[in-house]
């Protein structure tokens, strides 16, 4: 009976944050430009992906500040959240290098929407988080750089 309660409340955790982000995401692309959101390559979508996972990679929390937006927000699948102050003090702990898979992105002006896999093996305040995973980001363009708005981990937490 207490299992079952707390799935549900996971999964109504969960259901909220699939809709707060697709909310922010929504928000975010017609905040970018008045342009139509554009299919964005797989190629263009990894310029955003790959320095973040590098710099999560590292460990290092002034290497992951340089890839954050001021505005950050990190919502995970157990319903909590941080911003980019609270997360730095709180990185995951990689083992190895994360790898996406199932690109999905989409852009318009200096914003850039992806939906994507990731397959890692980390652990997220001493709990193992699921190895494989969907995942949503918000990345922003300033000066070239993409650096990642918002980020919604739909990965379970053990």
């Amino acid at each position: 009976m207490i299992e079952q309660a707390q799935d549900r409340k996971t999964s109504t955790r969960r259901d909220f944050s699939i809709a707060a982000l697709a909310t922010i995401s929504a928000l975010a692309v017609g905040a970018g430009s008045a342009a139509a959101a554009v299919e964005v390559s797989e190629e263009e979508a990894l310029k955003a992906l790959d320095p973040w996972a590098d710099a999560l990679f590292s460990g290092d929390p002034a290497k992951v500040e340089k890839v954050l937006a001021p505005e950050y927000q990190i919502l995970r699948s157990d319903g909590t959240g941080h911003d980019k102050t609270s997360y730095l003090k709180s990185l995951p702990n990689q083992k190895i290098r994360s790898k996406f898979s199932d690109i999905v992105a989409r852009g318009a002006g200096d914003v850039m929407v992806l939906r994507y896999r990731i397959e890692t093996d980390q652990s997220i305040e001493g709990k193992t988080v699921e190895a494989n995973s969907p995942r949503l980001s918000v990345f922003r363009r300033v000066d070239g750089q993409w650096l990642i708005s918002a980020h919604a981990n739909f990965a379970a937490l053990k």
